[in-house]
């Protein structure tokens, strides 16, 4: 971790949203309008490339293009990324008609949930992350209020009109240091509130006993019926040749971010149960493309997301 930077993979993970915000439907899952103005401005240029095309007679068709070649290209990322946001805006969505008080993000990096879910408004948000990551994020929207004028937010610098949220409380959080539990509730967390968690994009790069205990840990803080939305998996499920699983390895490696714990489904769900959850489901991007897209090939099951109640 650098510096009052985020992670890579944090960084790449909003330039694909940015990038799907600029997608025409039925493409266009969960628009994110912060995203792009979040990431360093290299990684914003196809989706700043795709919003300046926008409205000419030729910019759906060079959109599709861009999602079929881009999808081709990593071996289906791209299309998980922004199908995985859209199944957990639901899952948080279904949360929060059923009672949640509390939103809690694990590894927030450049999560804008609070900023772009409208059904937020009753909810207070805590976004849980790495001292460096939460200093580059504090500072971008504090430039970008200084920009637009706007006025800074609860828990940190939000361009007013941005927050969505009851509230947003950033936890800052040095898993090798800090107690998380000691660090939510004295950021005003409640666990006798039902809560909603997110782990997203996060445990394939931590050892299986890091995932248990963080699991184990959320147990505790939750109130009966509280839910527990995590991603998990990174390729073991996934019909990917060897030498494609070997590559991606490889990459994620040099990254400085190798995957850790490629958890199984069996495997997740032993974890998920000796911590106190009960699963509602278990999904991957086939079948979130089945549900939010038109049938198309390239779909593949790299990661999956258990949502687990208390």
């Amino acid at each position: 971790m650098r510096s009052h930077r985020p992670s890579l993979t944090a960084s790449i993970v909003a330039a694909l949203r940015a990038l799907y915000t600029e997608m025409p439907e039925p493409y266009r899952l969960a628009p994110d309008p912060l995203a792009a103005r979040l990431v360093p401005w290299p990684l914003a240029l196809p989706a700043r490339a795709l919003a300046l095309s926008a409205g000419s007679p030729a910019a759906d068709a060079s959109a599709r293009a861009v999602h079929r070649g881009l999808g081709l290209a990593l071996l289906g990322v791209s299309y998980h990324v922004a199908l995985r946001t859209r199944a957990i805006d639901d899952a948080l969505r279904e949360a929060v008609a059923r009672g949640a008080s509390q939103l809690v993000v694990l590894g927030a990096g450049l999560d804008s949930r609070a900023m772009r879910l409208p059904e937020l408004a009753g909810v207070q948000v805590f976004e849980v992350d790495h001292p460096s990551t939460q200093r580059y994020k504090t500072d971008r929207l504090a430039s970008l209020d200084r920009a637009g004028g706007g006025a800074n937010g609860p828990g940190g610098a939000v361009p007013a009109a941005e927050l969505k949220a009851a509230g947003l409380a950033r936890v800052a959080v040095d898993f090798e240091r800090d107690r998380l539990d000691e660090a939510l509730q004295a950021a005003g967390f409640r666990p006798a509130a039902p809560a909603f968690w997110i782990w997203e994009g996060v445990t394939p790069y931590l050892t299986r006993e890091a995932i248990e205990g963080t699991l184990r840990l959320a147990a505790a803080l939750s109130a009966p019926g509280s839910r527990i939305a995590l991603t998990y998996g990174m390729l073991p499920d996934d019909d990917l040749p060897a030498w494609s699983r070997r590559l991606i390895k490889g990459v994620f490696r040099s990254l400085g971010e190798p995957i850790r714990a490629p958890l199984t489904r069996d495997a997740m769900h032993a974890l998920l149960a000796r911590a106190g959850f009960r699963v509602l489901s278990d999904e991957s991007a086939v079948d979130w493309a089945a549900r939010y897209w038109p049938p198309q090939r390239g779909i593949r099951a790299v990661e999956r997301l258990a949502v687990a109640e208390r």
